[in-house]
């Protein structure tokens, strides 16, 4: 199975999660 992400997100420090939250909150996978 593939699976297909809009971004990637790397690291989960302060900037990773800012990255990660105001990615998904605009709907992207």
């Amino acid at each position: 199975m593939i699976e297909q992400f809009d971004a990637i997100v790397v690291g989960a420090g302060m900037s990773g999660n800012a990255a990660a939250y105001t990615l998904a909150s605009q709907g992207l996978k």
